[in-house]
């Protein structure tokens, strides 16, 4: 009987240990993606393309001058997740001069709430966002002109972990990646 009673406790125990049991999680790996070529952007200098899901919009700006982190001869071109910090909307470029509330800068104006960012750096300017917009890494290939998407940066999109984490590999789930090169 005592061997019994050892025998149906450890047998119920099993499921709770593999609960505790840590599950390795397989995280994929960023894709590079042909998201431009720099010609495209001579006449329309925003465009907007899915990165890294096909779920998640992001905006490829070209911008009137150099700026940190920017890819390209002109060291102007930058990208961010087109996802509003504070709710999830998209948001839409609007260049300097204009925006009725900031119109000596390029921005992105989050037309739910009122949300404006700073389209050079992604940081928040004015309204109720927490935190500013992911970036898309890009790499510039000045033989073909292509522009490549082949990362993200902090914090993660909004939705698709806590508000402002760093852990920016959850960009990476809960859709499927768009095609690589």
């Amino acid at each position: 009987m005592a061997a019994l009673s050892v025998a149906l406790g450890v047998g119920s125990a099993l499921p709770i240990l593999k609960s505790v049991t840590p599950v390795e999680l397989k995280i994929p790996e960023w894709p590079r993606v042909k998201i431009a070529k720099l010609s495209e952007l001579s006449n329309e200098p925003s465009k907007v393309f899915t990165y890294p899901l096909e779920n998640t919009p992001n905006i490829l700006l070209k911008l009137g001058s150099r700026v940190d982190g920017g890819v390209g001869p002109d060291g102007n071109i930058v990208a961010y997740s087109q996802v509003c910090q504070h709710l999830g909307c998209f948001v839409r470029f609007i260049p300097a001069g204009q925006s009725s509330g900031m119109a000596d800068k390029n921005v992105f104006y989050c037309p739910c709430h009122g949300g404006y960012y700073d389209a050079a750096t992604g940081t928040i300017l004015a309204g109720p966002p927490l935190y500013p917009l992911p970036r898309t890494l890009l790499q510039y290939d000045e033989t073909t002109g292509d522009i490549i998407a082949y990362g993200m940066g902090p914090p993660v999109i909004f939705g698709k972990g806590p508000p402002g984490s760093t852990e920016i590999w959850r960009n990476l789930i809960g859709g499927n990646l768009v095609r690589g090169e």
